[in-house]
Order: structure tokens, then C-alpha cells, then sequence
């Protein structure tokens, strides 16, 4: 697995997204997870990713402030590693934020934040 991880990250730091070159390499990557893993979230999270450069000729999830071959390479990143207990609690919010699920950043406040932690200190309001 690291090896076909590996690869995908050499090829996207060469040639980005364009040809099929890094899309077929996430099919093999998701077909090694689905050959060897019981992990079908991940399995997801990988058909998500290369549907989602097939489409828009780019990888638009934006998990990070950063640009699209960032966010794909610590996606990368954490599925090389998935069984890390903290990569897999990250692993489950960037799966939400692919799917479209309601999720919030971990640069970034909830609306309504400062109003729980003012609860917190002086009990509920009545």
C-alpha cells in the first residue's frame, strides 16, 4: 500500500491532474483496499476522490486551507496510515466534509460557539 501511495504522490507532484495517470492510480489504490482491508469508508473516500478529478479536472474537497493537490496529499497522507488512532477520528470528519455531511472545520468556529462557552461558565439562561 505505501508503495502505490508513494506513487500517486510522485505522480501528482509531476504531472498534477492532468491525463488518467492519477485517477487510475487511485482505482488501483481502492482496489488494494478493497482486495486486502475491511475498510469500505475508505474504499469510498478514494472512488470520491478521483470521481471528484474526473469531473472537475482537479481535486475541489477543500479539508485544508490549502489547494487542491495539498488536500489530496494528506488525504494521502492519513489513509497510509489509517489505523493511527488520531488519522482515523481525521479520516471521519474529512469523509463528512466529501459527503456533503455538516461538519466544521478544525481551523474554524461554530456559529454560536462563544454563546456555549459563556453557558458553560455561567450555567444555562432561563
Amino acid at each position: 500500500m505505501k508503495q502505490l501511495i508513494d506513487a500517486i504522490k510522485v505522480t501528482l507532484a509531476k504531472e498534477g491532474f492532468e491525463g488518467e495517470k492519477l485517477v487510475n492510480q487511485l482505482k488501483e489504490l481502492r482496489k488494494y483496499f478493497i482486495d486486502n482491508l475491511n475498510q469500505p469508508g475508505y474504499v469510498r473516500m478514494i472512488r470520491l476522490a478521483y470521481e471528484n478529478i474526473q469531473v472537475n479536472g482537479n481535486y475541489t474537497f477543500e479539508y485544508t486551507e490549502d489547494d487542491g493537490a495539498a488536500n489530496l496529499d494528506y488525504l494521502l497522507d492519513l489513509l497510509s496510515d489509517y489505523s493511527n488512532k488520531y488519522n482515523k477520528e481525521e479520516l471521519i470528519e474529512y469523509r463528512k466534509m466529501m459527503e456533503g455531511e455538516e461538519w466544521i472545520s478544525p481551523d474554524q468556529e461554530w456559529e454560536g460557539e462563544d454563546d456555549y462557552l459563556n453557558e458553560e461558565e455561567e450555567g444555562p439562561k432561563a
